[in-house]
């Protein structure tokens, strides 16, 4: 039988293997050189993970699941995260666009590992509040006590762990910024499984969280702007992906955006955001911070339209800025104020 391994056993031989990436120029040298690497796991049988706990909490599934039962056949990206860090928020776009590429039944299945940082982050409640803010959709399974971060050996926060459908261990990524290799990695073992008719095709109960609570006005909701001239709100109304403007008696005058995030300019009708967090307000003219879209937004209320004023749409990392707002890459901005002169700041 094969002992159970951690990412120690991994790390030199994915070294080799990540070295060879750098160098590599085209698609193909890559593709090439992952096919390889992979023929080269399957003659080693030490890398066998253990299993997830009994009675962990879980959610999103009709279940506890097991990597020899539930999750045998399927290659499994682990995510380790906690939901009070950033960076891990940040890498969701990324789990999220491999969901919508590979399906359970194409043999890839997505579990969030919550693995706290602080002792509030280990309460059940405060981990199913953050599912439902990130709107995160694949199995969750809030190993408060780091029992399996422990037993791999995982140091930081984001960590992504994939495994082979033995739950042998493939790739790790450790921090955000790797969507491309995370792609390459992914695609290539569900080709090279695939090929061999190890994955199997049945599905993993999912049963959502969010489908079992009642509709609610506001969803997290992020800021709150006052207009004293007009006697009106603007709300960030922050899990709807939308901005609401609301009289002072509470009666809705206007909805910009949602229910699904997006990112389109143009009519308050087909405007959308992703998860907007602050807002200001100066007569008929809106300043929004739209986090997960990497931008600041305006939304002219007399014209009826929303535009862009800074970021390209796509998180930055640019540290030194200068480029016109529309040019200039931002990361994740949280609130928007008015200055003196009347310009948002962000």
């Amino acid at each position: 039988m094969a002992s159970q391994s951690s990412l120690s056993t991994l790390f030199p031989i994915q070294s080799e293997l990540d070295s060879a990436l750098d160098e590599a120029t085209t698609q193909q040298e890559k593709e090439d050189i992952v096919n390889e690497y992979l023929k080269k796991l399957d003659e080693r049988d030490d890398l066998k993970i253990p299993d997830f706990q009994t009675g962990l909490e879980w959610l999103n599934t009709e279940g506890p699941l097991s990597l020899n039962k539930e999750l045998d056949g399927k290659v499994v990206l682990l995510d380790f995260f906690t939901y009070c860090c950033i960076n891990c928020i940040h890498i969701l776009p990324d789990l999220h666009q491999l969901e919508e590429k590979h399906s359970a039944k194409d043999g890839l299945v997505i579990v969030g590992v919550h693995s706290a940082k602080f002792p509030n982050e280990k309460v059940l409640d405060n981990v199913r509040s953050a599912v439902l803010r990130y709107d995160i959709c694949h199995p969750v399974v809030n190993d408060s006590e780091a029992r399996l971060w422990h037993d791999l050996e995982v140091s930081c926060w984001p960590t992504l762990v994939l495994l082979g459908p033995r739950g042998n261990l493939l790739f790790s990524l450790v921090g955000e910024g790797h969507r491309d290799r995370l792609t390459l990695f992914t695609d290539l073992a569900l080709r090279h499984y695939g090929a061999q008719g190890l994955l199997k095709t049945h599905t993993v109960g999912i049963k959502l969280y969010r489908d079992s609570l009642p509709p609610s006005v506001l969803s997290f909701p992020g800021k709150v702007a006052v207009d004293n001239n007009r006697k009106r709100l603007a709300i960030a109304d922050t899990g709807h992906h939308r901005v609401l403007v609301v009289s002072s008696t509470g009666e809705l005058l206007h909805v910009i955006g949602g229910p699904k995030s997006g990112r389109q300019d143009g009519d308050l009708s087909e405007a959308s955001f992703n998860s907007p967090q602050g807002v200001a307000i100066k007569g008929d003219t809106l300043y929004v911070a739209d986090t997960e879209n990497h931008l600041i937004r305006k939304i002219d209320l007399l014209e009826g339209r929303v535009s862009t004023l800074a970021g390209v749409g796509a998180q930055g990392t640019d540290k030194e800025g200068g480029a016109l707002g529309p040019q200039q890459p931002i990361s994740s901005p949280w609130d928007v104020t008015l200055g003196t002169a009347g310009e948002s700041r962000g």
